[in-house]
């Protein structure tokens, strides 16, 4: 399993999330089989976005893409710091 980890700060994280929300179809017609936004428990700004593909090409495409870094750009709404990487699902364990 491919993914597009992102981290990202934030300004108003009620503005994320409607910019998020919004690009869903978008990140769905590029490939993105669905993810999930963790907060940073001691600094609710900081963000992490873990989206799941099963192309690298269409994950690497999309981290890429002029349209996911201007959606960024929208949704920090204020001095932001963004970080954008793909990464492969090399090991699992159950506990």
């Amino acid at each position: 399993m491919v993914y597009v980890l992102i981290r990202q700060r934030l300004a108003r994280y009620g503005d994320f999330e409607e910019v998020f929300k919004q690009d869903a179809k978008r990140r769905a017609r590029l490939g993105s089989k669905g993810g999930t936004v963790f907060r940073d428990a001691g600094d609710p700004q900081s963000i992490f976005i873990l989206l799941e593909w099963d192309d690298i090409e269409k994950a690497r495409a999309f981290a890429g893409a002029y349209e996911t870094h201007e959606a960024m750009e929208w949704a920090t709404s204020g001095p932001e710091e963004r970080w954008v990487w793909v990464i492969e699902n090399n090991l699992h364990v159950e506990a």
